[in-house]
């Protein structure tokens, strides 16, 4: 829905997705619009880990922990 990316869970699977398996990834990958109105591409393409948020406060902590592990700006690059 539109709340895809503003969800950090959403941007973690993603994420675990193209960093395994970058190349198959790619290949399979589809984006498909909910609605005409919906401008998802240009929401990934403008993705920022800081502005997604988990329903649960303690999911979220324990999520930013590993993303900051990782580095944000990485992870906010393989997301876009």
């Amino acid at each position: 829905g539109h709340t895809y990316t503003q969800r950090l869970w959403c941007a973690w699977e993603l994420f675990v997705v193209f960093a395994f398996a970058p190349e198959r990834a790619e290949q399979r990958a589809i984006y498909v619009p909910m609605n005409a109105e919906m401008d998802g591409l240009g929401q990934l393409q403008r993705f920022n880990a800081r502005d997604a948020r988990c329903f649960d406060p303690n999911e979220e902590q324990r999520l930013r922990q590993v993303i900051l592990a990782v580095g944000m700006q990485d992870f906010n690059r393989r997301i876009r």
